[in-house]
Protein backbone atom coordinates (compact mmCIF):
# COMPACT_ATOMS: atom_id res chain seq x y z
CA UNK A 1 0.00 0.00 0.00
CA UNK A 2 3.05 2.58 0.81
CA UNK A 3 4.60 1.76 -2.70
CA UNK A 4 1.50 2.66 -4.29
CA UNK A 5 0.90 5.44 -2.15
CA UNK A 6 4.45 6.54 -3.59
CA UNK A 7 3.96 6.02 -6.33
CA UNK A 8 1.03 8.10 -6.71
CA UNK A 9 3.13 11.06 -5.07
CA UNK A 10 5.35 10.57 -7.61
CA UNK A 11 3.32 11.30 -10.51
CA UNK A 12 1.47 13.89 -8.76
CA UNK A 13 5.08 15.73 -8.48
CA UNK A 14 5.32 14.92 -12.49
CA UNK A 15 1.88 16.58 -13.14
CA UNK A 16 2.73 19.43 -11.65
CA UNK A 17 5.94 20.15 -12.91
CA UNK A 18 4.71 19.97 -16.37
CA UNK A 19 1.38 21.99 -15.55
CA UNK A 20 3.86 24.76 -13.97
CA UNK A 21 5.59 24.52 -17.43
CA UNK A 22 2.88 24.45 -19.54
CA UNK A 23 1.20 27.34 -17.93
CA UNK A 24 4.18 29.61 -18.41
CA UNK A 25 2.51 31.48 -21.37
CA UNK A 26 -0.37 32.22 -19.28
CA UNK A 27 0.58 36.01 -17.80
CA UNK A 28 1.71 35.35 -13.91
CA UNK A 29 -0.49 37.26 -12.40
CA UNK A 30 -3.35 35.36 -13.46
CA UNK A 31 -4.41 32.75 -11.71
CA UNK A 32 -7.29 29.81 -13.54
CA UNK A 33 -9.25 29.09 -10.43
CA UNK A 34 -10.02 32.63 -9.82
CA UNK A 35 -10.97 33.21 -13.81
CA UNK A 36 -12.84 29.77 -14.03
CA UNK A 37 -14.99 31.16 -10.86
CA UNK A 38 -15.56 34.82 -12.75
CA UNK A 39 -16.65 32.98 -15.99
CA UNK A 40 -19.16 30.41 -13.69
CA UNK A 41 -20.43 32.92 -12.20
CA UNK A 42 -21.83 34.92 -15.65
CA UNK A 43 -25.26 36.40 -15.61
CA UNK A 44 -24.99 36.37 -12.00
CA UNK A 45 -24.02 38.71 -8.61
CA UNK A 46 -20.51 37.65 -7.96
CA UNK A 47 -18.71 40.08 -5.06
CA UNK A 48 -15.31 40.61 -3.83
CA UNK A 49 -16.87 38.84 -0.77
CA UNK A 50 -18.17 36.14 -2.70
CA UNK A 51 -14.99 35.33 -4.69
CA UNK A 52 -12.93 35.49 -1.55
CA UNK A 53 -14.30 32.24 -0.11
CA UNK A 54 -14.60 30.57 -3.21
CA UNK A 55 -10.51 30.89 -3.64
CA UNK A 56 -9.61 31.00 -0.30
CA UNK A 57 -8.13 33.98 0.11
CA UNK A 58 -8.54 37.23 2.17
CA UNK A 59 -11.42 39.54 1.02
CA UNK A 60 -7.98 42.13 0.81
CA UNK A 61 -5.38 39.75 -0.82
CA UNK A 62 -8.49 39.06 -3.58
CA UNK A 63 -8.91 42.81 -4.08
CA UNK A 64 -5.45 43.24 -4.70
CA UNK A 65 -5.57 40.48 -7.27
CA UNK A 66 -9.19 42.03 -9.19
CA UNK A 67 -6.74 45.39 -9.31
CA UNK A 68 -3.41 43.88 -11.36
CA UNK A 69 -6.66 41.96 -13.01
CA UNK A 70 -7.91 45.10 -13.80
CA UNK A 71 -4.82 47.15 -14.62
CA UNK A 72 -2.59 44.96 -16.04
CA UNK A 73 -4.22 42.44 -17.96
CA UNK A 74 -7.73 43.34 -18.10
CA UNK A 75 -9.60 39.95 -17.67
CA UNK A 76 -12.19 41.73 -15.37
CA UNK A 77 -13.98 44.53 -14.89
CA UNK A 78 -16.24 45.61 -12.17
CA UNK A 79 -19.93 47.18 -12.00
CA UNK A 80 -21.75 48.72 -9.23
CA UNK A 81 -24.77 46.92 -8.37
CA UNK A 82 -27.64 48.13 -6.89
CA UNK A 83 -26.58 48.52 -3.27
CA UNK A 84 -23.01 50.99 -4.44
CA UNK A 85 -21.23 49.40 -1.53
CA UNK A 86 -21.34 46.54 -3.64
CA UNK A 87 -19.14 45.77 -6.44
CA UNK A 88 -20.00 42.75 -8.91
CA UNK A 89 -17.11 41.33 -10.58
CA UNK A 90 -17.08 40.35 -14.57
CA UNK A 91 -15.19 38.43 -16.58
CA UNK A 92 -14.12 39.89 -19.94
CA UNK A 93 -13.61 38.15 -23.11
CA UNK A 94 -10.27 38.55 -22.51
CA UNK A 95 -10.66 36.58 -19.58
CA UNK A 96 -12.62 33.98 -21.23
CA UNK A 97 -9.90 33.76 -23.57
CA UNK A 98 -7.17 32.83 -20.91
CA UNK A 99 -9.06 31.02 -19.33
CA UNK A 100 -10.07 28.77 -22.28
CA UNK A 101 -6.56 28.32 -23.44
CA UNK A 102 -5.16 27.68 -19.62
CA UNK A 103 -8.29 24.55 -19.65
CA UNK A 104 -6.71 23.96 -22.98
CA UNK A 105 -3.26 23.26 -21.65
CA UNK A 106 -4.34 21.34 -18.67
CA UNK A 107 -6.14 19.05 -20.58
CA UNK A 108 -2.86 18.42 -23.08
CA UNK A 109 -0.71 17.67 -19.79
CA UNK A 110 -3.17 15.67 -18.24
CA UNK A 111 -4.35 13.32 -21.39
CA UNK A 112 -0.75 11.88 -20.15
CA UNK A 113 -1.70 10.10 -17.44
CA UNK A 114 -4.61 8.38 -18.49
CA UNK A 115 -6.60 5.82 -16.18
CA UNK A 116 -4.55 2.58 -17.33
CA UNK A 117 -1.54 4.63 -16.34
CA UNK A 118 -3.27 5.21 -13.21
CA UNK A 119 -4.80 1.62 -12.66
CA UNK A 120 -1.33 0.02 -13.08
CA UNK A 121 0.39 2.28 -10.23
CA UNK A 122 -2.65 0.92 -7.93
CA UNK A 123 -2.88 -2.48 -8.55
CA UNK A 124 -1.25 -4.54 -6.07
Amino acid sequence: MIEQWMKLQAIQREINQELSQALKTIPEAILLDELYFLNQSQGQSLTVSDLSKKIGLSISATSRMLVKFEESCRVIERKAGEDKREVQVILTDKGKDLLSEGVSLIEDVLSHYQLNKMEIIIEK
